[in-house]
């Protein structure tokens, strides 16, 4: 069943027109943060089947992550993405990404779950693989244009490179333990973000000028039918922005309605 998700976001729009962006020194940012309209159901608790006396120890249960909303509603995991189309030239990118692309991004195995449960890595930048638990994991990546597979044991850190860039986020999971699972999003660009605990995301140093952004959530993918002014977004969950040199896009509290995330009408 196709889900319709509706956002308000107030911005400036601009006619449609390719994303082209040239060398240059003229940068912007872009922020905002998602929010559940509504009562959403408690989060599920996962069926732990192998290790259980070590998983659950700390007498937590271990839950569904697919939808985390703290106490004022904001809305975890949910990715913001630069969209290039297929035709496009490749965006300029900021000089303080490339110093950042020699960080290893970490994916750590914690208390039987992943930790963070959504991660963003560019292609070809190194992705730490670590388990700080005191038992075996496994760490399989599968994406539409990748896939690892590495066996982690107690207290050990596996260094993987994923080569080639996806247009939506991939799945992590344990094939040891089978409730455990995350997302993991690969581009060749910088220009993505993860919403934080409290719903808020916030790209620098993007290329001044018109440029289009995808948001999408792993309980109903692209997050459709967003309202972007007196506009609303395709099948993809694009919206078309502008960035403005040396200033902040802010696109304020973006709202989801719970019944979007759960399925009802």
């Amino acid at each position: 069943m196709l889900v319709l998700v509706r956002l308000v976001v107030v911005v400036g729009l601009v006619a449609s027109m390719p994303l082209a962006v040239s060398a240059q020194d003229s940068w912007g940012h872009l922020s905002g943060r998602f929010v559940v309209k509504g009562e959403l159901p408690p989060a599920a608790q996962k069926k732990i089947d192998n290790d259980a006396a070590y998983c659950t120890r700390s007498g937590k249960p271990i839950l569904d992550e697919t939808v985390v909303v703290d106490e004022n509603g904001g809305l975890r995991d949910v990715f913001v993405m630069l969209l290039l189309e297929r035709d496009a030239a490749p965006p300029t990118i900021h000089p303080s990404y490339e110093e950042k692309k020699n960080e290893p991004v970490v994916l750590d195995n914690v208390e039987c779950r992943f930790e963070p449960y959504a991660v963003f890595v560019r292609a070809g930048q190194k992705l730490s693989l670590k388990n700080s638990d005191e038992i075996g994991h496994n760490c399989h990546i599968i994406t539409f244009g990748n896939e690892e597979n590495v066996n982690l044991v107690a207290g050990g850190t596996v260094e993987v490179a994923l080569q080639k860039a996806d247009r939506v986020p991939g799945n992590v999971v344990c094939d040891i333990h089978k409730w455990m699972e995350g997302v993991i999003l690969v581009r060749d660009e910088p220009y993505a973000a993860i919403t934080a605990a409290d719903g808020t995301f916030r790209i620098d140093n993007l290329p001044a000028g018109t440029l289009k952004f995808q948001f999408w959530h792993k309980k109903v993918g692209f997050l459709r039918e967003i309202t972007v002014g007196n506009q609303v977004t395709g099948r993809r969950g694009e919206a078309e922005l502008t960035i403005v040199d040396g200033e902040t896009l802010d696109l304020g509290t973006i709202e989801i309605d719970a019944k979007a995330l759960t399925g009802d009408k």
